[in-house]
């Protein structure tokens, strides 16, 4: 399986060293990351970059708005996007955005960057 890419990922995470980890593993391999410590600085982040944007990667939890929220606010404005959901504490069921809408694109942390970079070829292929 190829697992560069040319896409853009808009990273979320309120852990700053989640995010230098996601721009470390997949800046080299031809990803441009965005990356955004809330979901309220994503969804600002989103409005920048609108159509670019084709990967939503974020914490299941999160200070403020929530990565369920999130996903569902992002695909309101941004139709197209895929959403891969990852966290520590939740099971891949309980991805969903509140509105009986349910986000199979999980991974659980920790993971490695191999498993990262195969979950996101897989959605983006």
């Amino acid at each position: 399986m190829r697992l560069r890419g040319s896409e853009t990922v808009l990273a979320v995470d309120d852990d700053p060293g989640i995010l230098e980890l996601l721009r470390e593993v997949l800046k080299p391999l031809g990803y441009t990351v965005l990356a955004a410590e809330s979901g309220e600085r994503a969804i600002e982040i989103a409005a920048e970059h609108k159509d670019k944007i084709d990967l939503l990667l974020t914490d299941v939890v999160l200070p403020g708005i929530k990565g369920q929220e999130l996903a569902a606010q992002l695909l309101e404005s941004c139709p197209g996007v895929n959403v891969l959901f990852m966290s520590g504490y939740l099971c891949p069921s309980m991805a969903h955005n509140g509105k009986g809408q349910s986000f199979e694109s999980f991974i659980r942390k920790p993971f490695s960057a191999n498993a990262l970079l195969r979950k996101i070829r897989n959605i983006l292929n």
